[in-house]
């Protein structure tokens, strides 16, 4: 079983140079074949030529575009290893992080994929294990930190979504990757997830394997705290519009949209309102990629009951 950790960059030569030392440990610490690459989506700021003076032992391979997330899939393409272990460039790893993950593999033919334990660089504040989803008022929600979330941080067991992880390649290039619909960024992971449980694909966590974040630092960088929660906001309706079918959920989400609306305005959360209105010149592409119930093994009822008992 062969691995290839595949590292997203863009220009962010400072964080290569901080982060990517541990990864490239990593794989002489391992019992599988692993190699690295850096998908690098076009950065201007040296990268490539920092990386080919310091890890001449690191694959590069040059995105056409940035595609952010999406760009993932055009690496996936070119690739023959079977387990792709998906990292931005802010994330450092234990040195026997890749064992834990690939063993799931080797223990599940229904792995999509198997996520790590995340903590913050300091390496004492928790970030991201098991996640759930729910429906509240009228809208999607997804989170890590649930009520009672301390309990399973060191627990395996299934997980919903992560955004980044081991997975496997062939299952990735069946559902075709990261979805454009969310470009720039935010819940395209949990959409890719979504449909890889609806496929009857199962998530994994393993807290076995360790890494550390530092959590949207290009990201921030780009397009500031209001804008985030903007896109959150925008592509959180995108999500719905496009994956959801129970008549139930619609018809709650339908009933509690005006409230929301008139409550963020009355509340002073622009983001919400905003986000609304730049999803809605989306809402022809997302209806587009709507797939019939018959297409999927598990409905939107039995994935909310999962989700209870993560």
């Amino acid at each position: 079983m062969k691995i290839n950790i595949i590292v997203l960059n863009y220009n962010g030569k400072d964080l290569l140079a901080e982060c990517l030392p541990s990864i490239v440990e990593s794989t002489k610490n391992t019992r599988f074949p692993a190699i690295v690459t850096i998908l690098d989506n076009c950065s201007t700021d040296n990268s490539i030529q920092f990386l080919k003076e310091n890890f001449p032992e690191v694959r590069i391979f040059p995105a056409f575009e940035n595609r952010v997330f999406c760009s993932f899939l055009q690496a996936a393409q070119e690739l023959d290893e079977q387990i792709i272990i998906l990292l931005n460039n802010d994330i450092k790893v234990e040195k026997g992080f890749i064992d834990p993950l690939a063993e799931v593999f080797m223990a599940h033919k229904d792995v999509f994929f198997v996520s790590p334990k995340c903590l913050k660089f300091d390496k004492k504040k928790f970030e991201a294990a098991k996640s759930r989803w729910w429906i509240e008022k009228g809208m999607f929600r997804s989170t890590c930190l649930y009520p009672g979330y301390e309990e399973h941080i060191d627990k395996q067991g299934y997980n919903l979504q992560t955004g980044f992880g081991a997975f496997s390649r062939e299952k990735f290039l069946e559902l075709n990757g990261y979805d454009s619909l969310f470009l720039p960024g935010i819940m395209e992971d949990a959409d890719l997830c979504f449909r890889a449980w609806r496929k009857g694909y199962k998530g994994y966590y393993e807290p076995k394997s360790i890494v550390y974040h530092k959590g949207q630092v290009s990201f921030k960088k780009a397009f500031g705290e209001k804008k985030i929660m903007e896109l959150a906001h925008r592509n959180t309706f995108l999500f719905m519009w496009k994956n959801l079918s129970s008549a139930r959920i619609w018809i709650s989400h339908f009933f509690w949209l005006p409230i929301r609306l008139v409550y963020a305005l009355l509340s002073g959360n622009p983001e919400f309102i905003s986000g609304f209105l730049k999803a809605l010149p989306r809402l022809p592409q997302a209806l587009s990629r709507r797939r019939p119930p018959c297409d999927y093994v598990l409905s939107d009822k039995d994935l909310f009951i999962i989700a209870k008992s993560i």
